[in-house]
């Protein structure tokens, strides 16, 4: 007989195992990370954890998300943005993990920045958010398209003269999905002789990352989106749906922004 009770809470049950991924992630020590060790940061009984595993208990109040939080090492937005649906899996943890690097100096930043809003230009893009397909357009040797059966969550390959870059096909399409493909498309950029001329090819990860920003987040759109955020609302939130990007990407860019006022 099937419990209909199981998920009746879907994205708590997100939480909990975003909240043993990162546990994984942390543990020094070669022994499993068990669903009491997550029910543990909340001082759950095993009754209770297993609730909270299967979606059939709420976690959602500040006390809960705080004590989470301070126990993990985390940004408790991060959680709530879990708790409320606003992030897959996925997306939290590499969240959590990290992009990389995206500070240039100013001379490889103007480069970047330059390129960035040729090819915007180009697309003819004027509305938010940015879809790469837009983008890949400008860009006949380039080809996007989610594989089945692929091992890699995104994968870039050159053959026929052609760059394929494809992902795993399913339902993990979110913000750092997304970004991620954006980059592998701004690292064909940085292929080309002009760029290759202009950039030393060593720093060509953190330069597809600022890249990457510079593309899906373009200065004019950007300018107008701030003009026009409701003042009494989260500005992060609202860039956050307007750019379909995720909350540590909208910061960096905006700070950059900020600073250079492009």
């Amino acid at each position: 007989m099937i419990n209909v009770e199981n998920n009746r809470f879907p994205h708590s049950a997100e939480l909990f195992r975003f909240c043993k991924e990162v546990l994984t992630i942390r543990k020094s020590s070669p022994e499993k990370v068990t669903d009491q060790d997550v029910g543990a940061l909340l001082g759950f009984d095993p009754a209770d954890c297993t609730h909270w595993k299967y979606g059939r208990k709420n976690i959602k109040s500040i006390q809960n998300i705080n004590q989470l939080a301070h126990a993990l090492e985390i940004d408790p937005r991060n959680l709530i943005d879990i708790s409320l649906g606003k992030n897959v899996l996925y997306d939290a943890l590499i969240e959590y993990q990290g992009y990389g690097e995206f500070i240039c100096t100013d001379v490889e930043r103007n480069i970047l920045m330059q390129e960035a809003n040729r090819i915007i230009e180009l697309a003819n893009i004027k509305s938010v958010p940015v879809l790469l397909p837009e983008l890949s357009q400008i860009l006949p040797d380039v080809e996007l398209k989610a594989q089945e059966g692929q091992k890699e969550v995104v994968l870039s390959r050159y053959e026929n003269g052609k760059w394929y870059i494809t992902w795993q096909k399913g339902d993990r399409f979110g913000t750092a999905l997304r970004f991620l493909l954006m980059r592998e498309f701004a690292l064909v950029m940085l292929n080309s002789e002009t760029l290759k001329l202009k950039l030393p090819q060593d720093k060509n990860p953190i330069f597809a990352n600022a890249l990457s920003l510079f593309l899906l987040m373009p200065s004019h759109l950007l300018q107008i989106a701030c003009s026009q955020c409701d003042p009494a609302r989260d500005t992060i939130e609202q860039l956050m749906d307007l750019f379909w990007m995720s909350r540590t990407l909208v910061n960096i860019r905006l700070k950059d922004f900020l600073i250079y006022r492009n």
